[in-house]
């Protein structure tokens, strides 16, 4: 059930960060050098296939120019859900 409820989660939260990439202009190439991370890790949080830590999560929001805060401003489905 965790692993069920945590993947959810993270592709949700996913696909949100990479609604934000878009809306900044910003190819995944562009985003993983602005967070010095990899193509494919930047590739991996979008698709829910990676956890990252706290530290790269501020790293992302730092190259998409938002304050941290911004990147979970929504409402999650799974919020309600779990």
């Amino acid at each position: 059930m965790k692993e069920e409820r945590d993947l959810i989660r993270l592709q949700e939260v996913g696909r949100h960060l990479k609604d934000l990439r878009l809306l900044a202009g910003l190819s995944q190439d562009e985003l993983a050098a602005r967070c010095d991370l990899t193509k494919s890790n930047i590739s991996n949080i979008e698709n829910g296939k990676k956890d990252y830590f706290f530290t790269t999560f501020l790293e992302y929001a730092k190259a998409l120019d938002v304050h941290p805060k911004e990147l979970l401003n929504r409402e999650f489905e799974f919020i309600n859900k779990y």
